[in-house]
């Protein structure tokens, strides 16, 4: 991708024949055969926005057509709200396409999409697909300077020169990395351990999040069958043995907000009470139950692990080589982050949110008479029962008194972060922790997050959880054959064990393998894709062109910076927010179909125009 004018050769999206998962290819933005009045329309409005950014700027355009990068960047995709619990979200359909002609495939067609909040299958058989985001990228970053850790760069694909790709820049030159867990870590040197790579700023590690549950999004018809609330009050069991069990005198629900309240702040030297979250996955069983008026057995229902289950990637239809909408959703993930907002309505007590991973609690208590915020953690490896706190950082706040806050807290890359009211609060590296000896999930990651109040009278509302990126520790060995996450025996089974940490531990434990890779050469960088499971990147490329290291990327290869997605598509309205179609999809044989390609009248869409993270 150079900074010349674009060229009229097209590149197309591609797909990784030997694991289902997709080449970040981007095109230089340019007009398709048969433009419609609507893409025409488009190029004239963006066209003054491009007239001032290049004056300031040596840029180029470019489009994202398949998902490799999402939820960064958008391939060709749909977009829909959820039909039963309202959340929006978006689904690949870049399988759609022949892999030569670039035009549809009528059988590979993306039918249905699974919802990351409720798991409800939406149907897309008459949903319009939009056309990937269109980004600008700067080169002059990297004429004058290095590029940095987490950048988001295109690059000439190593095996194939002539063509683009966009990943995330993740390893540097002279390291050797590993994955697994998730996470990512490097080491200059042999002698040295390996150190787990943060992304430095954490408003672009929060940029990264997908959607694990929202509470404002209710999907009314499984709650009716008997399908219990994630979120509950609790108690321990009297026994211990029980783990949580439901308190329902404490906090108490307001069905019409969707918000908790509680109060006792006239109980001196009270123990905390507890809000907490239990991560409860219908399959498609229960939704059939549901939806047919049939009552749900909640004796069966227990909650389960959360794992990297990627709503872009989960729908049916689309190309045989698709992994499917639910059956690849077997890995752990405790790198979590939750939101709330808190209307406090007293003048002292404490307010404690915690976030669970493996055999670590890690909790941000709020002194709500002086604003003062201490991070900590409660390790159980040691001494199950009697765990001594360890204190991170204490730092002075705004939530001071009565008032309404808005919250995050995450535990993500062994560090703990905190915002309020959407601004970061500076901990410096007092966050950043080592990691904890015992890796696996325990019984309490099946309630990973909670909300305490202990004697204050505290109203919670809008909680959301979230998880990290998970970078899947695939790899090609020297034998040439790709292995998923480097198991021997099939991943169904963890499927099978997620309602049992212990056993999951054990089964993934017996199997598993660090996806090791080489150490980098001078000017080399190592790139990962944000969408894991999908991404053809550093861990899978072939090596046709015989590298002494596959997985690198040569510094001359670097094209440019990706720094704004400038027009993501246009949103259609009237005709029930469909538009009317103007064009419609041909097969790879020129016949044309019912299928609509492009509508009008539509409107910039502002709401996803964004500097790229």
């Amino acid at each position: 991708m150079a900074y010349n004018k674009p060229k009229d050769k097209k590149q197309s999206a591609d797909k990784s024949e030997s694991q289902g998962s997709e080449k970040t290819i981007v095109e230089k933005a340019k007009p398709s055969q048969g433009d419609s009045l609507r893409e025409t329309v488009e190029s004239v409005v963006v066209a003054f926005i491009l007239a001032f950014l290049f004056r300031a700027f040596e840029a180029e355009a470019f489009v994202i057509p398949t998902g490799s990068m999402a939820p960064t960047l958008y391939g060709r995709h749909k977009e829909l709200d959820c039909e039963e619990c309202g959340v929006r979200f978006a689904v690949g359909a870049s399988d759609e396409l022949d892999k030569k002609t670039g035009r549809f495939v009528p059988k590979y067609k993306v039918t249905a999409a699974f919802c990351p909040n409720c798991r409800f299958e939406n149907r897309l058989d008459k949903t319009a697909p939009f056309k990937g985001d269109r980004i600008l990228v700067n080169k002059f970053p990297y004429e004058v300077g290095s590029p940095s850790r987490w950048d988001v760069p295109v690059f000439k694909y190593p095996d194939e020169p002539q063509t683009n790709y966009i990943k995330r820049l993740v390893g540097l030159p002279g390291e050797e990395l590993q994955i697994t867990r998730g996470d990512v870590y490097a080491r200059k040197e042999e002698t040295e351990p390996f150190g787990i790579l943060r992304k430095e700023d954490p408003n672009k590690q929060r940029m990264l999040q997908q959607l694990v549950s929202s509470h404002d999004n209710v999907a009314r018809t499984l709650i009716d069958s008997g399908w219990p609330e994630s979120w509950q009050s609790v108690k321990l069991s009297a026994d211990g043995k029980a783990g949580w069990v439901n308190d329902p005198e404490n906090w108490q629900a307001v069905t019409d907000s969707r918000s908790f309240e509680i109060d006792n702040s006239e109980k001196p030297g009270d123990q905390p009470h507890w809000l907490r979250y239990r991560h409860f996955v219908p399959n498609e069983d229960v939704w059939n139950r549901a939806l047919t008026g049939g009552k749900i057995d909640t004796q069966a229902i227990k909650p389960q692990l959360v794992t990297d289950y990627c709503s872009y990637n989960a729908y049916t239809g689309g190309d045989p080589l698709h992994i499917g909408p639910l059956n690849d959703d077997v890995y752990w993930v405790g790198d979590l982050t939750f939101d709330c907002e808190v209307d406090v309505q007293s003048k002292s007590g404490e307010l404690l949110l915690e976030l669970v991973e493996g055999v670590r609690r890690y909790h941000c208590s709020f002194d709500l008479e002086t604003g003062q915020a201490t991070l900590s953690f409660l390790d159980d490896s040691l001494n199950p029962g009697d765990a001594e706190r360890t204190e991170l950082a204490t730092v002075k706040t705004s939530v001071k008194g009565p008032g309404t806050y808005e919250l995050c807290f995450a535990n993500v890359d062994s560090r703990l972060c905190l915002w309020v009211d959407d601004d970061l609060v500076d901990l410096g590296i007092k966050g950043d922790y080592a990691a904890a000896m015992f890796p696996g999930p325990q019984r309490r990651d099946l309630s990973p997050v909670g909300v305490a109040v202990q004697n204050a009278h505290v109203k919670v509302s809008h909680l959301a959880i979230r998880r990290d990126v998970y970078y899947r520790a695939e790899s090609i060995p020297e034998d040439g054959f790709s292995r998923d996450e480097e198991f021997g025996r099939s991943t169904h089974y963890l499927a099978e064990l997620l309602h049992d940490p212990e056993e999951w531990s054990k089964e993934y434990e017996s199997n598993h393998q660090i996806a090791k890779f080489g150490k980098l050469g001078d000017d080399e960088y190592f790139m990962l894709g944000d969408n894991s499971p999908r991404s053809q990147d550093s861990r899978l490329w072939p090596n046709n062109r015989g590298a002494a290291r596959r997985h690198a990327v040569p510094r001359t290869a670097l094209v440019g910076k990706a720094f704004f997605v400038y027009w993501p598509h246009g949103v259609p309205f009237l005709n029930g927010g469909k538009g009317f179609p103007v064009s419609y999809h041909s097969t790879p044989a020129g016949k044309k179909t019912k299928y609509p390609a492009n509508s009008i009248p539509f409107r910039p869409n502002v709401e996803r125009m964004h500097r790229i993270r």
